[in-house]
């Protein structure tokens, strides 16, 4: 149950992602402010819907059979299988690091006094948290 959740919310979250990236964009380019309330609520909420689904794979994580495989065959033995290697540690430890340069970039933003320095921020930091989350999406599994 929750793999199949976790598969579902992954599409809601890469989609908040690339929402939230694609509204800031024109701020960096226009003249626009900073409306702190607005863009501070849907980077916040994209930032917990990011946490959700780290919280949801982590619970699939430990309840998967790679998991149960990564047990029995120990460190050296799985590390050589390319499927366990990636559901088990490439793809968490991505995600995980995808979440803090998120939580990174939305720190930054809220505490940056110019708008176009608010935009910036989200927009890299969350572009980057999405290329970092995208690059070890067992996409083959998953599609």
């Amino acid at each position: 149950m929750t793999a199949y959740l976790h598969g579902v919310w992954a599409f809601f979250t890469l989609a908040m992602i690339v929402f939230t990236i694609g509204y800031h964009i024109p701020g960096l380019f226009g003249k626009r402010h900073h409306d702190f309330g607005l863009h501070l609520r849907l980077a916040l909420f994209t930032l917990v819907v990011t946490g959700i689904q780290i919280i949801l794979g982590l619970i699939t994580l430990l309840a998967s059979e790679h998991w149960k495989q990564f047990r029995q065959l120990g460190m050296g033995r799985a590390m050589k299988n390319d499927e366990i290697r990636l559901m088990v540690v490439e793809h968490p430890t991505m995600s995980l690091l995808g979440f803090l340069v998120m939580l990174y970039g939305f720190r930054r933003m809220y505490y940056q006094p110019f708008s176009r320095k608010r935009f910036l921020s989200v927009v890299i930091f969350y572009g980057l948290a999405l290329l970092l989350i995208a690059s070890r999406i067992p996409w083959h599994r998953w599609l």
